[in-house]
């Protein structure tokens, strides 16, 4: 039921700026528009499909019908019934999720993760400059004194010249931290933990809306302060980004993956800042010519290559239920994570372990216990266990 009320809180609140700029007398003010604007690039980018979906079919009953047809493609009823009717699969995946274990859900998990980036890219080449176009509009061309600058060809500088390539930029920003709530979903078992990052995301939708319903002004320096925020938080929620698409990526393509695995390199991301590098940054893990675990990572893909040792001590590659973690044991016993390698490695563990020279590999809990089961069983028993 929680679910549902999300989903009604969620359409409920990006319609807010609408109907509250219905009310306006026409034409509005520029700055009421250029609110408008903002608002509604930053709903959609905090949550593409329902964003998109909300304004489209909103827009749509609220244009004459003789109008209807010059409407831009979101506004168009097979643009957003197609969202809605998407929109009701995945809450209806949370739904029914809830009754089973996480990890069965999981598979759906990463269908609405793909979801997210389909529809997010769609809005950024197809959605933002639209609305950024009619920001621009609104606020008519900038008239610039030629005699100041000497150049009669920007005697009238458009402004979508700006608000687009602003808008779009903006919109990536929000979206890309938004989009860590997807990522964080994918790798959480638990599905009272998917519930509360949704909610969370869903919370921050609310607040633009209603800031905007209150005041224009509001929903502006609301948005503004969701802009800064996600540009503060935007290189972590990049790397994050890049990790759950790297994770998606050989879990939907397990067998094209697998044939690229480099056991004596394999692909890692790290879990903790060693060095100068920030947690989860790709790389690969590589055995130096002395001896020593190293790290290598590339800046953007494109700069140069970085090399970092890896802290010494006992190195022990953990097998998990998606992915192998190579732990790190101090002189004092200390354990600590170190490196998640991709699921291109599961059931590689050996490989790798012999190609870095690790110390051990070990068997996951939930396997461990399975074994401690079936010993005390045979030991009851007196008679062993078929396998």
């Amino acid at each position: 039921m929680k679910r549902w009320c999300l989903l009604l809180v969620s359409l409920a609140v990006l319609l807010l700026p609408l109907s509250a700029a219905e009310e306006k007398a026409d034409p509005r003010p520029p700055g009421v528009s250029l609110a408008q604007g903002i608002t509604e690039i930053t709903g959609v980018a905090i949550s593409p499909l329902l964003g998109v979906s909300a304004v489209g079919s909103w827009t749509y009953y609220q244009t004459p019908p003789d109008q209807r047809a010059d409407l831009a493609w979101y506004c168009q009823p097979w643009a957003w019934c197609s969202g809605f009717v998407i929109l009701s699969l995945c809450f209806l995946k949370d739904a029914l999720g809830t009754a089973v274990p996480g990890i069965l859900k999981k598979p759906f998990d990463l269908a609405e993760l793909f979801e997210n980036k389909a529809s997010a890219l769609v809005a950024s080449a197809a959605f933002v400059p639209l609305v950024a176009a009619e920001m621009a509009r609104a606020q008519g061309p900038v008239e610039v004194p030629t005699a100041t600058l000497g150049w009669p060809l920007v005697a009238a500088l458009d402004p979508a010249w700006v608000t687009v390539p602003a808008a779009v930029i903006a919109f990536a920003l929000v979206w890309v931290c938004s989009h860590t709530v997807n990522v964080l979903i994918l790798l959480s078992p638990f599905s009272s933990v998917d519930t509360l990052l949704k909610l969370a995301r869903t919370t921050a939708l609310a607040l633009v809306a209603i800031a905007y319903a209150i005041a224009p002004w509001l929903g502006l320096l609301v948005c503004c302060g969701i802009l800064l925020a996600a540009l503060w938080f935007a290189p972590s929620a990049i790397r994050l980004m890049i990790f759950g698409t790297r994770l998606a990526g050989d879990l939907v393509w397990s067998s094209h993956s697998r044939r690229r695995a480099e056991p004596s390199q394999p692909h890692a991301f790290l879990l903790r800042k060693i060095a100068g590098l920030p947690s989860r940054i790709g790389g690969r893990v590589v055995k130096s010519s002395t001896g020593q675990l190293e790290f290598r990572t590339r800046r953007g893909f494109l700069g140069p290559e970085k090399c970092v040792a890896l802290p010494s001590g006992r190195h022990e590659l953990a097998k998990g239920l998606l992915m192998p973690v190579l732990l790190t044991l101090d002189n004092d016993g200390q354990e600590s994570r170190t490196l998640l390698l991709l699921p291109r490695y599961r059931g590689q563990e050996n490989h790798v372990a012999d190609a870095l020279e690790l110390h051990a590999v070990r068997d996951p809990a939930w396997s461990r216990g399975w074994t401690a089961v079936r010993s005390w069983w045979r030991e009851l028993s007196g008679r062993p266990l078929a396998r």
